[in-house]
């Protein structure tokens, strides 16, 4: 007994010996050669933010623009509003990167495109930290202006019809009673670690799906943002939360109402393009080649409200370059910065100024109708695709016997004396795919 007792107590201390060892080797491979990196300590004389961006903020008000795609007065305003929420304690050990300095450093990095390593070289901050701080501040940004009502979808009746007016006031009659513009887009980023097929889309890449709403400022009201990119088309929408709160009526739209000049009631809906289902409530084009007069002017007429969401995306696209290319980035943080762009663009396209000389949304950014024809928004030249791409179907071919019928409700208004507009049969006989085909991002 006494010998098998001496057996098990050196068996016991050669395994404890193993393991000891087995920490040391594992603290021997992870000890850092250094606490703090000679570079990373002249960060206060020597880093971006307090060579360039300080003096950008008080004597350069355009290159500032360009950088963070904000004048530096809004960029206090957003910085007092976002400041306290990402500041860092300070302690004896060092001092915390300002709050200011983590806002500059994510802004550059969605504005401009560039890599988090090439960023955290620039500001002098370690590329750990910079990627901790984007996803951070970047959550920070999406919770604090929804709180702000930059991103809040309408909850009734009444600001649902709001939605509808401006619309038809600022758009010159495209369908009645549209609710909003809707769509969606792959947004491309690398193979997540051990993701496997999770992501991986029909346009054989990696992305997640931003499914949105616009109304007629070319703002975002909804948005649905992280689905997996393998998702098969017909159930990109239906699965999405969207497509939930739309098909249950769960934001309280108004019901079928008659419209100026016409006896017959129109129900209230979105306006898609020819990747989503035809339904009571959504409203898309009608396919194919050999199409009647009558047809192709309900295309154009529903076309001049569907560009406007294609716009609100190539808009955020293109003045936020992270999406020209695949993002590098965990799925979460790929989520916080779709969500981030969304948020900012509806900020910066509230607080816009006319008078200011860097617009974020000039004249000549967005489409523009002329009587020679459609000019295409300046967006669309500096856009660049790889880095989002548009979903090609969103629900299947078939429809509702009812939903034929309105489609073909607002066809016949259209083509009737009281719902035509003067140039619909010129624009339509100049070109048979005007919008579709032509300006399809």
């Amino acid at each position: 007994m006494a010998a098998r007792n001496a057996r098990l107590q050196l068996k016991k201390l050669i395994i404890l010996q193993l393991l000891k060892r087995r920490i040391q080797r594992r603290q021997l491979k992870h000890k850092k050669s250094i606490w703090v990196r000679r570079v990373l300590q002249e960060r206060k004389e020597k880093s971006q933010f307090h060579l360039l961006v300080k003096d950008l903020r008080l004597f350069d008000h355009c290159y500032f623009f360009k950088l963070f795609r904000m004048t530096p007065k809004t960029y206090e305003c957003l910085l007092s509003w976002v400041g306290p929420i990402i500041k860092k304690q300070e302690t004896k050990m060092r001092e915390p990167v300002s709050s200011s300095e983590r806002l500059s450093l994510t802004l550059q990095f969605l504005s401009s495109g560039d890599s988090q390593s090439s960023i955290a070289a620039s500001y002098r901050i370690s590329p750990s930290v910079v990627s901790r701080t984007i996803h951070e501040t970047c959550a920070a940004i999406w919770d604090t202006l929804r709180e702000k009502g930059y991103l809040t979808p309408p909850s009734t009746k009444e600001d649902w019809k709001k939605v509808s007016k401006t619309f038809e006031e600022r758009w010159n009659s495209p369908p009645p009673h549209a609710l909003g513009a809707i769509d969606g887009k792959h947004v491309v980023m690398q193979c997540p670690a051990r993701g496997g097929s999770d992501y991986f889309n029909y346009k054989k890449t990696h992305s997640i799906v931003l499914l949105g709403v616009c109304n007629g400022s070319y703002e975002f009201i909804m948005v649905d943002i992280g689905d997996a990119g393998r998702q098969s088309d017909g159930s990109v929408y239906s699965n999405s939360n969207l497509g939930f709160a739309i098909e249950n009526n769960t934001l309280d739209f108004p019901g079928p109402e008659r419209i100026k000049n016409s006896t017959e009631v129109f129900p209230y809906v979105f306006l898609g393009d020819d990747a989503f289902s035809l339904k009571t409530y959504l409203m898309k084009p009608y396919s194919g080649q050999n199409l009647n007069e009558e047809e192709r002017i309900f295309n154009y007429r529903l076309s001049r409200g569907r560009r406007i969401i294609e716009n609100t995306i190539g808009i955020a696209a293109s003045r936020f370059r992270i999406f020209r290319r695949p993002i590098i980035a965990k799925v979460s943080t790929v989520k916080q910065i779709t969500k981030a762009v969304v948020a900012l663009h509806n900020f910066l396209m509230a607080t816009r100024s006319v008078e200011d000389a860097c617009n974020y949304c000039p004249f000549n950014y967005v489409d523009q109708e002329h009587s020679n024809g459609m000019q295409a928004g300046q967006w669309r030249q500096e856009i660049e695709s790889g880095g989002i791409l548009q979903i090609n179907h969103i629900g299947s071919n078939n429809y509702s016997k009812n939903a034929k019928e309105t489609r073909n409700l607002f066809k016949t208004y259209f083509n009737s004396e009281k719902g035509s507009i003067p140039w619909q049969a010129d624009m339509i006989r100049r070109t048979s795919n005007h919008y579709d085909e032509n300006l399809r991002a």
